[in-house]
């Protein structure tokens, strides 16, 4: 059964870790070489049309979030996400700035010591254990750059995710278990007040395999299902709290804030972007998919894959 895959492939990806000493060493990843403001297709996610990289910046400037949805190690996806971050906060006189999901709330204080000149960014990155957060040497090559091009424009860096401990014990325990924690300890993670539901679930606890396979027993298609479930929990404190994270830095330093997704929390409304829209009905909210593939970009004026589509790689 596909969700008992996902588990081995997990238990195996664990495992690797655990002896990576062992195991052959990745080549470390590189920045992309392609010029994003010229050499990539630029799609309107309703429409259809084709946008130069101007016309996408003009249409991004007065938001006020723009989330940025990431194939996590698509490296020509990470240049899109700074060009966008330098071309808006140049737009603007030391406001917004960049939330990530790779860092977590209670890294804030490593943000700002780096920040200060407290740590470099060598030490920042082992102290939030993010050196390779999507492949050997990604921190380095595709996230740094990020936030030094919000801090260098004097936008602020915000620690946007749930610490995984917590959104564990929101999997065994649902979010009563985050309820539990005590003020002091709340304060780093997020749920929704009621839960998604609709299309953003279901597409969820499909990729989950909660609806079982041909051939699964009912008792197994239900087991199958609670266990989906209960991931779905977690899924949506991820989103909760990036969700109130961006909103804590519209509040302290204004818009554009820019949020660094993985795509599945963004893409077809999105949990993520679900949960920032029902924080601030009023906002601007705008999204772009980063995705590789043009043949998988189909405009829909009712239901896009977002308000932007800009096609990673370059056209022959």
């Amino acid at each position: 059964m596909r969700i008992r895959l996902l588990f081995g492939l997990l238990l195996s990806v664990s495992a690797v870790s655990m002896v990576s000493c062992a195991a052959p060493k990745q080549a470390p990843v590189s920045r992309s070489l392609v010029d994003v403001r010229s050499d990539l297709i630029i799609i309107d996610g309703r429409s259809g049309e084709h946008l130069e990289w101007e016309v996408l910046v003009d249409r991004l400037i007065g938001s006020d979030v723009v989330v940025l949805g990431e194939q996590h190690n698509d490296a020509t996806g990470h240049a899109v996400q700074l060009a966008v971050i330098e071309d808006l906060l140049d737009t603007v006189d030391g406001k917004g700035g960049v939330a990530l999901e790779m860092l977590e709330r209670d890294e804030q204080v490593l943000v700002e010591d780096y920040r200060d000149g407290v740590i470099d960014a060598e030490v920042f990155a082992k102290e939030s254990g993010s050196t390779s957060w999507s492949g050997p040497g990604s921190w380095e090559a595709w996230y740094q750059p990020t936030i030094d091009a919000a801090i260098e424009r004097n936008g602020i860096v915000i620690a946007a995710n749930a610490p995984r401990r917590y959104v564990r014990a929101a999997r065994l325990g649902g979010w009563e278990a985050i309820d539990e924690l005590g003020q002091e300890r709340a304060r780093f993670v997020d749920h929704p007040d009621t839960p998604i539901t609709g299309d953003y679930r279901d597409r969820f606890i499909e990729l989950m395999g909660g609806h079982g396979e041909d051939g699964d027993t009912e008792e197994t298609i239900a087991e199958a299902l609670v266990i989906a479930e209960s991931f779905f929990l977690s899924q949506q404190v991820w989103d909760a709290t990036m969700a109130a994270s961006v909103s804590t830095g519209l509040k302290k330093a204004g818009p554009p804030m820019m949020l660094l997704v993985g795509r599945f929390h963004s893409d077809w409304n999105g949990g993520t972007v679900q949960q920032i829209r029902r924080l601030h009905p009023s906002a601007i909210v705008m999204t772009i998919s980063l995705e590789p593939d043009l043949e998988e970009v189909e405009p829909n004026q009712d239901d896009p894959q977002a308000d932007f589509v800009v096609c990673t790689t370059p056209s022959p």
